[in-house]
């Protein structure tokens, strides 16, 4: 069995000289954060020489040079391997290949955006690879570890509703979020506490409008909005997992409501104590909502989410395609 880590996990591990990492997901701080801690951690341990390369411009030949341990010029390496995803087929082997007899003096740092485990070359680099998941933040409660251990080493603290505002407001890649911190630490100067006015200063407008306007659309089964606005965040350089994970926060939600509802208990007592991953002023809207669904099709909703989930890691299928058809499959539930 692949054994899976997740990037913000990254810092409990100790990378020794011969291991071999596969960074999979498009968010690509993340994937920076671990090769920085890899890079470092055997350089100082191991004292290796870095090497880059691309997946785009790789040869066979080159790739079996590059990898090469019996030269006599060789000597202990970390070997980055950006976009492995753009090697064509017969290179992807040629790099799978290396597995039959991997060095103990080099480790290898693979980074790719999709993986399809379909493929025989795919499944051996992830199963002789720590497998680190790289994936953008699906909704701003999950900025709350990065934002946590990226405070604490600013030596900044920021109060609960300063964060809210934060996270409603930075984009839902880590990257994003990252710059927008740092331009906090920055103006705020020697002051220890970030407030809430400091991030309205620095931040201004919300992302939270879209947002809004696609779960009244999906929760109101409008499927023509509902793919406007898809296409909209996808322009505006949201990828396809984070929007697959706003949908994901709109769903769970409903199917939420709905089993409460199922257990007898009321509207106002749903909206009052048990709907704390919403904002309280789209409590009521999301009780609209449920009204749209059954249990069966929110549960039916889920497998649709999974199966374009794998599609959107696996396939080379366009994101935009991908959420069509999903956006579509859950409009047309019955």
């Amino acid at each position: 069995m692949i054994m899976v880590l997740e990037a913000l996990a990254f810092d409990t591990v100790k990378p020794r000289l011969g291991d071999n990492f596969l960074l999979l997901g498009p968010d690509a701080f993340l994937q920076d954060t671990v090769t920085n801690r890899i890079r470092e951690t055997l350089k100082k341990d191991a004292n290796v020489d870095l090497v880059i390369v691309y997946g785009d411009e790789m040869k066979c030949a080159q790739i079996n040079d590059l990898l090469d341990t019996y030269s006599i010029f060789s000597s202990s390496k970390l070997i980055l391997f950006r976009n492995a995803d753009e090697l064509k087929k017969n290179e992807l082997e040629c790099l799978a290949a290396y597995f039959n007899d991997p060095s103990a003096e080099q480790s290898i740092v693979i980074t790719a955006e999709k993986a399809d485990q379909r493929i025989g070359a795919w499944k051996k680099i992830s199963s002789n690879c720590q497998v680190v998941t790289c994936d953008f933040p699906p909704y701003g409660k999950m900025l709350d570890a990065w934002l946590t251990k990226s405070l604490a080493k600013l030596g900044k603290t920021m109060r609960p509703d300063a964060q809210a505002i934060f996270k409603e407001r930075v984009e839902l890649d880590y990257a994003s979020a990252n710059n927008e911190l740092q331009k906090l630490a920055l103006l705020v100067k020697d002051r220890k506490n970030i407030t809430s006015e400091d991030v309205l200063q620095s931040l201004g407008t919300s992302r939270v409008g879209t947002q809004i306007g696609f779960a009244r659309a999906l929760g109101g089964r409008r499927a023509a909005e509902a793919l406007e606005l898809m296409e909209r965040m996808l322009n505006s350089d949201s990828k396809g997992l984070q929007i697959l994970g706003q949908i994901n926060k709109i769903f769970s939600a409903i199917h939420h409501i709905l089993l409460m509802k199922a257990a007898h208990i009321s509207p106002s007592e749903i909206t009052g104590k048990h709907l704390n991953e919403l904002y309280q002023s789209q409590r009521n809207e999301y009780m609209g909502f449920a009204n749209n669904y059954t249990l069966r099709q929110t549960q039916a909703v889920f497998d649709i989410l999974l199966e374009t989930d794998t599609k959107l890691k696996t396939t080379a299928a366009s994101d935009a395609i991908l959420l069509t058809q999903c956006i579509l499959q859950i409009l047309e539930l019955t």
